[in-house]
């Protein structure tokens, strides 16, 4: 057993070092997106029992998919869970329109709180990609955050009146066919904001008002002492 002397230092290679917060790639993310897309076409052709069984085995296709390649288990299994709830809720009400509520639900939660940060000045998408070490403090990177937040904002309120009318008309095929067109399609235009507004290499923070501002007078010359 190897003794530590007094006064030693500790090898800094050998302290834990906490590492990145393991969030979803966007790619697990499209994939995390695919059995709910395919819920709403199936169950209006199909039957609500058809379409919970087929988006059922898909998700857990992708989630043996996911794990088998290192993926986070949480967002692995998101996919499937959310089939699970969507289910459960239709078999309680009895009816194909339960299989969009989690949605429903989601959409308008995610809209509000994202609305709530522009609001406060705390856009989510800079926390996002502060989170990841990719944070900015210029104020075109600000800028840009708000923008994207907003921009976000505004696609889950667009996704949450589609799968509010949809839930009243499940059978509905103008109202079916916007939902595939906001579901998958919705999650990759996401995607693009949140690539738009990754802040640029190079970019010079904002001065602070707290910096100290230095003095233009020219600094005296060599050998000869200031007055």
């Amino acid at each position: 057993m190897k003794r530590r002397f007094l006064g030693g230092k500790a090898n800094p290679a050998a302290r834990p070092q906490r590492g990145k917060p393991r969030i979803d790639t966007p790619g697990g993310i499209v994939l995390s997106a695919i059995p709910s897309a395919v819920l709403a076409p199936l169950n209006a052709v199909a039957g609500t029992g058809v379409a919970v069984g087929a988006a059922a085995a898909l998700a857990a296709v992708l989630a043996a998919v996911r794990i088998r390649r290192g993926d986070p288990k949480g967002p692995a299994f998101g996919g499937l869970i959310g089939v699970g709830i969507a289910g459960f809720i239709a078999w309680q009400t009895g009816s194909g329109g339960g299989l969009f509520l989690p949605d429903l639900v989601w959409y308008l939660l995610a809209a509000l709180v994202l609305t709530g940060s522009v609001v406060v000045r705390r856009p989510l998408v800079g926390i996002g990609w502060a989170a990841v070490g990719r944070g900015g403090t210029e104020r075109a990177a600000r800028r840009r955050f708000a923008v994207a937040t907003a921009l976000l904002a505004a696609g889950f309120l667009v996704r949450a009146a589609v799968t509010g009318l949809l839930s009243l008309d499940p059978a509905n095929a103008w109202l079916v066919a916007a939902k595939v067109a906001t579901g998958l399609p919705g999650t990759l235009a996401g995607l693009a904001v949140l690539a738009w507004a990754r802040p640029r290499p190079g970019a010079r923070p904002d001065r602070t008002p707290g910096q100290v501002r230095l003095s233009r007078s020219p600094a005296p010359s060599a050998g000869r002492c200031p007055r």
